[in-house]
């Protein structure tokens, strides 16, 4: 069957706000055959194109120009490098996340646990560099595989290419609208490598716990603190984790003891939701959106179909955070629209 575009579509549904734009045009993409044909359409059309996943990654802020494409691209398997523990799990860019992890730690695979229950496609994943509890995708990842739209071919992308740095990598920047993610390739093991900086003592009752109790774990521990999106509008942590200098560091441990930080190279990486939550905002509700009560770093749509509301809760918290504590808050949600 020929590709499928449709005129003037709602977004609604696309998106983990709930935000109800609409899309110029607007296609769901099943594979690579498909995705070429959308190139052809673009390019016809001299429009532009966006390319999402779930959509829980994003916040529209009005209603978008050119193709909106929702990545349904599907594949994965594993390959046993032999003589080796690794394995290359290699995930197709419109697998949900979340299930591959679990494939994943059901394989007894171990370097991916503690990313479970994060929402979006695999092929979002390289873009924002997703992380949780001391990993990063950068520090599995080994290839990405992309539409080259400026050569009109498929290219494996090495990580090292990839510029990665805290929520950062050129998809995002020199790449958006260029380069459209189609594969990953991950580096995992069968051997315990367990990353457990970030969980309190005690969490696990075993000294190395299997990736399956680690993942198991995370997912419990998302799941109580933050709200499933099908159920209220969320994009999940709203604002990155701001890093900060070694004196500016010292300086607010001093005031505030109880200050949660983490350090990061010559710096600190201080919780967001910490320092929303000591301003005051957890809880806060106004004009149909708010600030969620139990995690402080997550924003929620109650029922506005519109963003104007939680773009004016995110400029009056950042202003807010910046003048108690002298720190600048980012969002990580990209805008679109």
């Amino acid at each position: 069957m020929p590709l499928q575009i449709l005129n003037n579509h709602s977004l609604k549904h696309h998106n983990s706000f709930g935000f109800n734009y609409y899309a110029e045009y607007f296609c769901l993409v099943n594979d690579a055959m498909e995705l070429a044909e959308l190139i052809m359409f673009v390019e016809d059309k001299q429009c532009s194109l966006t390319v999402i996943g779930s959509g829980s990654n994003v916040v529209l802020e009005g209603d978008v120009q050119g193709v909106v494409a929702i990545n349904r691209i599907k594949g994965m398997s594993t390959s046993y490098i032999e003589g080796s523990t690794d394995c290359i799990l290699e995930l197709a860019s419109g697998e949900i996340w979340h299930e591959a992890v679990e494939y994943s730690v059901r394989q007894g695979l171990y370097g991916i646990e503690n990313l479970a229950l994060i929402p979006g496609t695999a092929g979002a994943a390289p873009i924002q560099n997703i992380g949780a509890y001391g990993v990063e995708i950068k520090d599995i990842l080994q290839e990405v595989e992309v539409y080259n739209r400026l050569t009109g071919a498929l290219e494996w992308i090495g990580v090292a290419d990839c510029h990665f740095s805290y929520r950062e990598s050129r998809f995002k920047h020199e790449w958006k609208g260029s380069h459209i993610v189609t594969k990953i390739r991950l580096k995992l093991s069968t051997l315990a490598n367990t990353q457990l900086d970030y969980f309190a003592k005690g969490t696990f009752n075993t000294f190395i716990p299997s990736a399956l109790e680690i993942f198991n774990k995370v997912s419990a521990i998302r799941q109580k603190k933050l709200p499933d999106p099908k159920k209220l509008g969320n994009a999940g942590s709203f604002f990155k984790n701001p890093i900060v200098s070694d004196a500016k560091y010292l300086s607010l441990k001093h005031l505030y003891p109880d200050l949660v930080s983490y350090q990061q190279g010559d710096g600190w990486k201080l919780a967001a939701g910490w320092l929303i939550d000591r301003a005051g905002w957890k809880g806060h509700r106004v004009g149909g959106v708010g600030v969620y009560e139990a995690q402080a770093l997550v924003l929620v749509n109650y029922d506005n179909e519109t963003s104007d509301n939680l773009l004016k809760l995110q400029t009056a918290i950042v202003d807010d955070v910046k003048s108690k504590f002298g720190v600048q808050l980012e969002r990580e949600p990209t805008a679109l629209g």
